[in-house]
């Protein structure tokens, strides 16, 4: 198997499984794949669509086609040369009762041997947030009943379909005054050891096996359940607690994923657990099974740098490990952590400065704005934090009240509430790593940052600041206190930041949509062509084997849809007027609601823009593809409403709002609606042409600058995905064409897509693997007038160099029809040769043109029969 070139994003389930992906693997070979990166193939909740809400670590889950099939993807994935990196998710489990772990925590609570693996609070009851109503309304409903869960052989409390297992120390009181045979279960029941609840399933499958004894207990049950103040009494005797779903922001007594529920903390910083939920993974990469890991919401564990170094220890030096971590602007990755990078994100950002024009003509777009911006997500990051996630904010204001040598009373704990809203609000990162091992210069400088922020925010609660502050920098006798809160702060920091901009601001902020991606700053500003190479310089040195990405199964939009979307910026007045035409057009279309108008002029312009990502290459021609797109942007538009928490929300769903603006949706798509459909394609026309153009740009560039290319699944061609669950959608491989067309169209841009690729992909597992992997990083200079619209670097080792060169603001310069760029553009314009070397015969690996040494290179000729070009010396 060779090293690391190139890797594969494949998003298991949802119709992709093992036997699936082995079809797959010759395709991944013309592609130029090094290896196949897997997306979580432990075992999930049944009919689980991704694969994070893992129920066993040491499984893998049969509806891939288990072990067996694993082992035969891999067996060919070998044959070929091919190796594979796995998704692994250390932070959370499924909180399901399909996981055993769960399952006997909620049966046998703190005594359970998995007490201590999940990030559990129990100084109060373990809260179960499952309930559409309450737990009185659900039982005088009727919706909730004692019975016998005959897969586990143990009492539960069942709600629908859920059985949520009794504490065994309860039975007697279920079981009094019934038959001697059932007694009996009273009796085991009651000596069994809080560990061993083995045993007494095991003991109570062999007393129902009598019929009689069986038929005894489901009467016994059936009548239990009909004394409705028996089962409330039941319930309250347990150590856990049946609450509604939407009480989970206010009560938790464990920590979860972000918001949801469905999946809880693990506490793998202790050894046992790391052991536990590790021990599958790790034994398949020391077996050579598994060449690389990716580790899931690094953010999100206690300790992530003590973490990294235990898994590094454990799957030694030639493991290939990378992290899912969102850098901020000017953010770097721990240097000490023992990684290779991160999945890429930073690299989508690196890609809007070149293709966004930096200097628009128009002060619509938001980034002449930034104070406002700032203040838009300040106020993003204070709802979620007083609603979304209100009950974390508590616990750690309990902590701190505590820390303060209070007598948490309710003022005290307010008062340390609104420190904690107030100190995370500031944080312009997700997280800081400060540790009982201290703290690094970066660290107490945000720390000192925020805490400055945060006392001019709330001056009222400078003293609780400061408490916080003393435990987040280690300044407290309370040892243990203090690493506890300073630990759930650095935890909920990262979940608070995703959900306050990528989940809400970015669904606020309309008017370009190509900025509102995952791992973007809120507040940026387009630096053009010299930021980029900034950038790509600075990931060279820091991080030349992090992955690049352009499109994963979290990000707003597929690569091709932001493509697109960048050319906005190039041409804002003329989209903003056409905004306006379509308002004016679609204004009886506009529903009147009490609430106010649907959709608002914001989101219409939200859902043009979000239309324009998706618009098809070639004219939209019958009833079956405005269904499709229908149903695509409206299932997007009620997400994104939701989640923009303005009118809507998933908690609290205004659903006369949503069905009026996909009512409206619907209306725009109707084939009757031939006017709007006219006029949205001729408009859409020249940012399709060249968001084309910016696909092929951008495509290019992640497979030659610093950093592994990382393709995720049908990216190779078209991908206008929106965001989840449309960027999961099944895809079928093509093949690809042995050279270019002549004059390649529109119409040809997948093939030529995937043709780049595959060509590039090829020379790096060959010819250029040590320049693309190991290789220095040189922005080339352009000159004469139409040097701003094209971007060049030189990736070079002592002895081999190769040269990049893409357009870049390209609208109202293509070619018509031809997936090209007008040559006037680059009359005049020509690549400056790099001082130091001198010049040599070139081939466009694309075209097989040759180019003649010369100091001075016309952009006309590498650029004259493709739109990109990538010179190789002859």
């Amino acid at each position: 198997m060779q090293p690391l070139k190139a890797t594969y994003r494949l998003q298991f389930r949802n119709g992709m499984d093992f036997a699936k992906a082995v079809e797959l693997v010759p395709h991944l070979v013309r592609l130029g794949i090094s290896h196949l990166y897997a997306s979580p193939i432990f075992s999930a909740v049944r009919g689980s669509t991704h694969g994070y809400d893992v129920v066993d670590f040491n499984e893998i889950d049969t509806a891939l086609g288990g072990r067996e099939g694993f082992l035969r993807l891999v067996s060919q994935l070998r044959a070929e040369g091919l190796g594979i990196i796995l998704d692994i998710v250390p932070n959370h489990m499924a909180a399901s009762l399909e996981n055993t772990w769960w399952h006997s925590v909620i049966e046998s609570g703190r005594s359970s041997a998995y007490a201590g693996y999940f990030d559990i609070d129990w100084r109060e009851p373990l809260t179960l947030p499952f309930l559409g109503q309450s737990f009185e309304e659900e039982l005088a409903a009727g919706n909730v009943r004692l019975a016998l869960d005959r897969n586990r052989n143990c009492l539960a409390l069942k709600y629908y379909d859920a059985l949520y297992p009794l504490n065994p120390a309860t039975y007697p009181l279920i079981l009094k005054d019934a038959n001697p045979a059932l007694e009996g279960i009273a009796a085991v029941a009651g000596a069994a050891e809080p560990k061993g609840t083995a045993d007494l399933h095991s003991e109570v499958s062999s007393m129902l096996e009598t019929p009689q004894v069986a038929a005894e207990l489901d009467e016994l049950l059936e009548r239990l359940s009909a004394d409705k103040p028996y089962l409330l009494q039941l319930h309250q005797i347990q150590h856990w607690r049946l609450t509604s779903w939407k009480s989970a922001r206010h009560q938790l007594s464990y920590r979860r994923f972000f918001e949801i529920a469905g999946l809880i903390g693990m506490r793998v910083e202790h050894p046992s657990v790391f052991a536990d939920t590790h021990r599958l993974a790790l034994d398949l990469v020391r077996h050579g099974l598994v060449d690389g890991l990716r580790v899931d919401h690094i953010d999100g564990l206690a300790d992530p740098e003590a973490y990294l170094h235990r898994l590094r220890q454990h799957v030694g030096n030639s493991t290939y490990l990378v992290v899912e971590k969102i850098l901020e602007e000017n953010e770097t990755l721990p240097q000490e952590w023992p990684v290779e990078g991160s999945t890429g994100y930073e690299f989508i950002s690196g890609l809007a400065e070149l293709l966004t024009n930096e200097h628009p003509s128009s002060g619509l777009l938001s980034w002449t704005r930034r104070s406002a911006v700032k203040k838009a997500v300040l106020e993003c990051k204070l709802q979620v934090l007083g609603h979304n996630f209100s009950a974390e904010v508590m616990r750690l204001a309990r902590l701190a009240a505590r820390l303060g040598n209070n007598d948490d009373s309710p003022h005290d704990t307010d008062g340390c509430a609104e420190a904690i809203r107030q100190l995370m609000a500031a944080l312009h990162v997700y997280r800081t790593y400060v540790s009982d091992r201290g703290a690094t210069e970066r660290d107490n400088r945000i720390l000192d940052e925020i805490e400055l922020k945060a006392v001019a925010a709330a001056p009222t609660a400078e003293t609780e600041i400061a408490i916080a502050m003393a435990a987040l920098k280690g300044g407290l006798a309370n040892r243990e206190l203090q690493s506890e809160f300073r630990t759930r702060f650095q935890q909920l920091s990262g979940a608070v930041m995703a959900k306050a901009v990528e989940d809400t601001f970015f669904y606020r902020r309309t008017d370009y949509l190509a900025a509102n991606e995952v791992g973007a700053a809120p507040s940026w500003r387009p630096g053009g062509v010299d930021r980029f190479h900034e950038m790509m310089r600075d990931r060279a040195r820091e991080m030349p084997n992090g992955l690049s990405a352009t499109s994963t199964h979290d990000t707003k939009l597929g690569e091709d849809a932001r493509a697109r979307l960048y050319t906005i910026s190039e041409a804002p007045d003329a989209w903003a007027i056409s905004v306006a035409h379509w308002h004016d057009m679609n204004a009886e279309r506009i529903r009147h609601l009490q609430s106010g108008d649907a959709p608002e002029t914001s989101v219409e312009q939200f859902l043009y823009q979000s239309l324009l990502g998706i618009w098809p290459i070639e004219p939209l021609l019958n009833e079956q593809e405005l269904s499709a797109l229908r149903g695509r942007i409206g299932g997007f538009a009620v997400k994104a409403l939701r989640e923009a928490k303005l009118r809507t929300t998933w908690e609290c769903p205004d659903e006369d709002y949503e069905r009026a603006v996909t009512a409206f949706l619907s209306d725009l798509l109707d084939l009757r609606n031939r006017t709007f459909l006219e006029s949205f394609g001729n408009t859409a026309t020249p940012f399709i042409r060249a968001g084309l153009i910016n696909s092929l740009s951008q495509t290019l560039v992640k497979l030659t600058a610093p950093g592994i290319p990382d393709i995720y699944q049908g990216s190779e061609r078209l991908n206008l995905s929106l965001v989840d669950p449309d960027n999961r959608r099944p895809f079928s491989p093509r093949p690809s064409p042995s050279t270019l067309p002549r004059t390649p169209t529109t119409s040809d841009f997948e093939d030529c897509k995937q043709l780049l690729i595959g060509t590039c992909l090829n020379y790096r597992r060959n010819r250029g693997a040590d320049l693309l992997t190991k290789g220095g990083y040189l922005p080339l200079h352009l000159r004469g007038p139409g040097s701003r619209h094209a971007t060049a670097f030189m990736r070079h080792t002592e002895n081999d160099f190769a040269i990049t060169v893409v357009p870049r603001l390209v609208f109202r310069h293509t070619d018509g029809h031809r997936l090209s760029i007008l040559p006037g553009l680059w009359q005049d314009t020509y690549l400056a040769w790099p001082d130091g070397r001198e010049p040599t015969l070139l081939r466009n690996l694309f075209t097989g043109d040759i180019v003649e040494p010369q100091r001075h290179v016309p952009i006309a000729d590498v650029l004259r029969d493709f739109a990109v070009t990538f010179l190789v010396p002859e």
